[in-house]
């Protein structure tokens, strides 16, 4: 059967280093991949922020849950980990939002709590995460969220809500690429869909079409990685946006499959 995708123009933005996964899914259903990184992520490496992640590392062992964001997290905790413990400690469980998420958490050597299959087929975000037994009652336990730099706050306010000592450990900032805005005006067509992986990208769309003046591109069909952000690109004027079970790039490619299969016009 042919796939929705075949001969489908499909713009992504993912940072550049992490785009070759899900542009291959893409070509291999017969898409046309366009590629604009729209987000940077630049890791913390001085000054008071980066001993600020070197005194919550060295305090590990200390606390009761680790929570990671994303795989940059998961990439940046590591290799401060690895710098303080050459063995991980055995007090704190593991915590994935999403599956690729928990595959990089098992990667460098640590099981999460939450099992990357079933996080496929299911959100696997913060409300999900939430929702497990062992978060449920942290009253007077330590908790640790790995994260960049002005992340969403819902789980480490429910956390804390429900009696957690919370820390945030800020590993990364996240920017729009230097020329992504020259990018994007130099972009010639108008694709058949729009794939963003996270509200940060989202918003960082939003400001390289407002500088570059291509608000034609609002009217794309836009695939985002959840209802949240879905609604968010329709506050920005995204006309068509559309929510994937999560930001897999299984769950955005079934999600592009869908979209384009229902004929949703550009």
């Amino acid at each position: 059967m042919t796939s929705p995708l075949a001969d489908r123009r499909i713009l992504i933005t993912r940072p550049a280093h992490q785009s070759d996964g899900f542009r291959d899914l893409l070509r291999a259903r017969g898409a046309r991949v366009d590629s604009i990184p729209l987000l940077e992520i630049a890791p913390i490496t001085g000054g008071d922020e980066a001993q600020a992640i070197r005194n919550l590392v060295m305090d590990f062992d200390q606390f009761e849950h680790a929570i990671f964001v994303s795989q940059n997290a998961v990439q940046y905790a590591f290799d401060w980990l690895d710098d303080f413990w050459p063995q991980l400690p055995q007090g704190p469980r593991y915590y994935a939002i999403g599956a690729a998420t928990a595959r990089a958490i098992r990667a460098r050597g640590a099981e999460p709590e939450s099992d990357p299959l079933e996080a496929d087929a299911s959100p696997m975000d913060s409300e999900a995460l939430l929702d497990l037994p062992a978060l449920r009652n942290p009253q007077g336990q330590r908790v640790v969220i790995f994260r960049g730099q002005g992340g969403r706050t819902l789980m480490g306010d429910t956390l804390k809500a429900r009696g957690a000592r919370l820390e945030y450990c800020e590993l990364y900032q996240r920017l729009l690429p230097a020329d992504a805005v020259e990018q994007l005006r130099a972009y010639a067509h108008l694709p058949d869909a729009i794939a963003v992986h996270s509200g940060e990208t989202l918003d960082n769309f939003a400001a390289a079409l407002s500088a570059t003046g291509r608000q034609t591109l609002l009217q794309c069909p836009l695939i985002c990685p959840s209802q949240r952000v879905a609604t968010c690109a329709r506050e920005l004027g995204f006309a068509s946006a559309h929510a994937a079970t999560n930001a897999g790039d299984n769950a955005m490619l079934a999600a592009l499959e869908s979209v384009l299969a229902a004929g949703h016009p550009v």
